[in-house]
């Protein structure tokens, strides 16, 4: 598949994002519409500014009197709770490890710039301080300061400084200048190295870490008295659960296997009666698509990036890449990169799960089930031992009744689990459809082979340009690999789809919004030139 470059018109002004060095305590400010953090670990507060100090330069006047902030009712500081490294809520899931913008940036209006450490008020050394002016945005430098010292709300013209003491006058330094007297020239770029320690190791005490979610099911499972019916119900509902992981329960991670339902979306499902490819079409048709162009290699580095094909040539050259082949694609390493790509991303792709899901459809003379359902089940066999019931529960066990959907007499056949992980892939398209009807023949009777008429076959765990169907948390993951297949290498490579959006991954929803997300990214690092990223 195509490794594509990308490009779009985004909001430049982001709220800027800080970093948390080693376990010390830091203190974060920022306007007073926004909180004030005291870190105490190594996991950064996000929507904060960091405070950075300019400790040489001699001081201008000093910072005029102001309510402190527990008098004026301002933001209090808080501790930051250890939490599981869950993907955040929001837009950018790697906005942990990469902050989008310097801290001067206007949106988001970080209030103040210079270093002010210390647990409290007493002992607290005050810096040279920069702060942004309320109605002009301007930085002016207002002398030293301690935290208890900045207002609520500040103006050029409570500016100590005569000579920069309005709106009118222009900014003493450009931006670059002052993040280069405060030591920040370097680190919008930077992942911060204490963040993505804490992101990528989670904490080993969290409950179920290294278990499979199948090992505790089956369990309960031979633990239970069910009776032989409901023991066959019970393995359909298992079936449902590994539909929505795209894999054998086994391989899936207990602790986290379900890490993103808190940001599930509202509302009904729905079917795209057209497919998918008609958004497909829709958004191409503002883009220029390349076909037949499969990529062998993508080079990268501070010069630029180049695509190349199997076709051969001199490849495509382009400013930047965004990768957007599925993740079992990346496993395969069909795809080269050069320089390769680094241990962390190495890491989070082995370490995320991808597996298939597969469908028949079969179209009938006409329907022969309950026309007002959307789908049904069919309750698999019952199994003499747990392994066998684990292999045979996926075989065709939810009906989609297409009738409702697309208004035409089918039924669309899912498999799940171990039959379409490991089963389905040694089987012929005839002997796929046969086994589909079977499984409804054991409910409705011989009218299902005398009412077929045709059938359309998946069979995404073995399509080169696939080898999947979406992702999933395994067992030796987090969720964090969702963060971490996000994040940008160096400043030209970059990644997209749903294996890098830990809030709504294995949906089209997930891909679409990572790449909302990419060209947000990709538009703000053209805009300061792609400067480079560390490794």
């Amino acid at each position: 598949e195509a490794a594509a470059t990308a490009a779009a018109a985004a909001a430049r002004d982001e709220a800027a994002g800080g970093e948390a060095a080693g376990g010390e305590a830091e203190l974060r400010l920022c306007s007073s519409q926004e909180a004030v953090y005291a870190a105490q670990s190594p996991v950064p507060a996000r929507g904060a500014a960091a405070a950075h100090g300019e400790p040489a330069a001699p001081p201008p006047p000093s910072l005029p009197p102001s309510p402190s902030a527990s008098e004026s009712g301002a933001c209090m500081p808080a501790p930051l709770s250890p939490q599981p490294p869950l993907s955040p809520p929001t837009a950018l899931p790697a906005a942990a490890l990469q902050p989008p913008l310097p801290p001067h940036s206007k949106g988001g209006h970080p209030c103040l710039k210079g270093e002010l450490t210390g647990k409290g008020e007493k002992g607290e050394r005050a810096r040279i301080t920069w702060l942004a002016c309320d109605l002009c945005d301007k930085w002016r430098r207002v002398g030293l300061a301690k935290s208890s010292a900045v207002p609520d709300r500040w103006t050029c013209a409570e500016n100590g400084d005569a000579r920069y003491a309005s709106c009118d006058v222009p900014q003493e330094l450009p931006d670059d200048e002052i993040d280069r007297l405060l030591g920040l020239a370097d680190t919008p770029d930077k992942p911060c190295p204490a963040a993505a320690a804490a992101v990528a190791r989670p904490a080993d005490d969290v409950p179920g870490r290294g278990a499979s979610l199948g090992e505790v099911l089956e369990g309960l499972v031979a633990a239970s008295d069910a009776s032989p019916e409901e023991a066959r119900a019970v393995q359909w509902h298992l079936a449902n659960l590994e539909y929505g992981c795209a894999a054998s329960l086994g391989n899936v991670s207990l602790a986290w296997w379900d890490q993103d339902d808190e940001h599930t979306l509202a509302g009904d499902h729905a079917v795209v009666s057209d497919g998918f490819g008609s958004v497909v079409e829709g958004l191409a048709a503002y883009s220029e698509v390349l076909l037949q162009r499969e990529v062998s290699l993508v080079e990268h580095g501070d010069w630029g990036a180049r695509v190349h094909t199997k076709a051969g040539g001199e490849g495509l050259v382009a400013d930047a890449v965004l990768v957007t082949v599925p993740l079992g694609v990346l496993k395969a390493k069909t795809v080269k990169f050069a320089p390769p790509l680094p241990r962390w991303k190495r890491s989070a792709i082995e370490r995320l799960g991808f597996g298939p899901i597969e469908k028949v459809i079969l179209s009938f003379e006409r329907p022969f089930w309950d026309g007002g359902a959307d789908f049904f089940g069919c309750l698999p066999p019952a199994a003499e031992t747990a392994a066998e019931a684990a292999k045979a529960r996926g075989e065709f066990f939810m009906f989609w009744n297409l009738q409702r959907s697309h208004g035409t007499a089918a039924l669309m056949c899912v498999s799940s689990g171990a039959f379409a992980e490991g089963t389905w892939r040694h089987l012929s398209y005839k002997r796929v459809v046969d086994s589909s009807l079977a499984v409804l023949g054991r409910t409705f009777g011989p009218q299902v082979r005398q009412l077929f008429r045709k059938s359309v076959v998946t069979d995404w765990g073995r399509n080169p340009f696939c080898r999947g169907s979406y992702s999933y948390v395994g067992v030796d993951a987090s969720g964090a690999e969702y963060d971490e297949l996000a994040r940008p290498v160096g400043g030209r490579l970059f990644f997209a789809g749903e294996a890098t959006n830990g809030q709504h991954p294995a949906t089209a929803t997930g891909a679409y919004l990572s790449g909302l997300r990419e060209a947000q990214r990709i538009d703000q690092a053209g805009r300061r030139g792609f400067p480079p990223a560390e490794p």
